[in-house]
């Protein structure tokens, strides 16, 4: 193919690939109606998309599995417009498609299409040996995962595992497609960038990032185990959320967000990059307040006027803003529980100690938290994750990283292998005792 031929299949076939998905994105809409909530799904599957394939072609690029033509119009290697029409192939055509077929054949249709057209597509897409390997990793990490997102999220389902999914692609868009894209406009790469920020500047935005990024998570974890809804505006929770980092600051997703993105401004030193947290705060700031004027103190008047007259959006509290009665029980009187039981009973709002025995349908000894609002109990870790808030602050955040998914299995079993040592370090120094004699 001599080269003004190429060229012009490289155009038909970028122009095919981006208004071809697109096309039949419009198509579907029209044929298959949607309800609001099966409209939200399919937004969802379509933004999960773009931070999902953009860490996908970076993997690949890296493990050799393709690459696609030098171009200017790209974002790490990825041609925008390639980005978008794969994006809508994979999200919103998926999704309507799996409403009327089942998501096994559209799956399996999309994995034929692309194992057809891929080796079809050079000079386009120039695949490695094993692109394959990437193939199935894309099914796996890309497609399946914004189906079962659309799914959950048409069916209202399972709302802990899709703020999970919400976390991760939201996480995506601040750390990585939208930083990446403002450095491409300004013709730096994003990955040269942060290998060549100073020790200094990796410093501080750690410092302001990471602690971020978990009080970020935490409100949405928040919104999804006592809300029982997501952080996504049109998949909202069912109730007034006012614990978590909500009993704090009302808007900590806002801030945590906008504070993230800062520390991505300072980390590569771009000025470009500054404008997107501003312009994040603006747009949310507006958007956060009609929404909350329209639905939320609609649907619950009393509740959002009383959490509204005691939290502010964009300042913390001092202290958390208690909006319940709860108890704290301690299952021994050993000194640790005594001590412990001391310093939370002079510290805590709105929190009464108790020790005594545990309840015996408990296998083993643990602490409870007990609430006004049934929503908020707990046992365990994350029952002093929650009494922990009581006090604010630091402890506060402390507590909000004991309940997270993860870290809360995580410290459970750590304390649960703590009896199990002392037992294997008793039982050494009783048959060594046995052996001297």
């Amino acid at each position: 193919m001599t080269d003004g031929l190429a060229s012009e299949f490289v155009g038909l076939a970028r122009a095919a690939l981006l208004l071809g998905p697109a096309l039949l994105s419009m198509l579907l809409l029209i044929l298959i109606r949607s309800t609001p909530r099966q409209a939200t799904a399919v937004m969802l599957a379509a933004l999960w998309q773009l931070p999902a394939l953009l860490l996908l072609n970076l993997v690949a690029t890296l493990m050799g599995w393709w690459r696609f033509q030098e171009d200017a119009a790209a974002v790490l290697g990825l041609p925008i417009d390639l980005w978008l029409g794969w994006s809508l192939w994979w999200g919103p055509v998926a999704v309507l498609a799996s409403r009327k077929l089942p998501w096994w054949l559209v799956v399996a249709g999309m994995v034929a299409a692309d194992l057809v057209s891929m080796p079809l597509l050079k000079p386009l897409v120039v695949l490695g040996e094993h692109w394959l390997i990437g193939e199935a990793a894309a099914v796996l990490f890309v497609l399946l995962p914004a189906l079962v997102l659309a799914r959950l999220t048409e069916a209202d389902e399972r709302p802990v595992l899709r703020t999970c999914f919400h976390g991760l692609g939201w996480g995506g868009y601040m750390l990585l497609v939208l930083p990446a894209c403002v450095l491409a406009w300004e013709g730096r790469d994003y990955l040269d960038a942060l290998a060549q920020a100073s020790p200094l500047r990796w410093g501080l935005a750690l410092a302001v990032g990471l602690p971020s990024l978990l009080i970020g998570w935490a409100a949405a974890h928040e919104f999804a185990l006592v809300g029982r809804g997501t952080p996504v505006p049109y998949d909202p929770p069912k109730r007034v959320v006012t614990s978590g980092p909500y009993a704090t600051i009302a808007n900590p997703m806002q801030v945590t967000s906008a504070l993230v993105m800062a520390s991505q401004a300072l980390l590569v030193g771009s000025t470009a990059a500054w404008t997107i947290p501003l312009t994040f705060l603006v747009f949310d700031g507006i958007f956060a307040a009609w929404y909350n004027r329209a639905h939320i103190a609609l649907a619950l008047p009393e509740d959002w006027q009383r959490y509204r007259a005691a939290v502010g959006d964009w300042l913390p509290r001092r202290r958390p803003y208690v909006a319940r009665e709860a108890v704290l029980h301690f299952p021994d009187a050993g000194r640790d529980a005594r001590v412990l039981a001391w310093l939370m009973r002079h510290a805590a709002d709105g929190l009464t100690i108790e020790i005594g025995p545990s309840q015996p349908t408990l296998r083993r000894q643990r602490l409870i938290y007990a609430s006004s609002d049934p929503d908020l109990d707990a046992i365990g870790i994350a029952a002093l994750g929650r009494a922990l808030e009581h006090l604010g602050t630091v402890p506060a955040l402390i507590g909000w990283t004991l309940r997270l998914p993860g870290v809360n299995h995580l410290v459970e079993f750590a304390t649960w292998l703590l009896p199990l040592r002392r037992l294997a370090t008793r039982g050494a120094m009783v048959l060594d005792a046995t052996d001297r004699r």
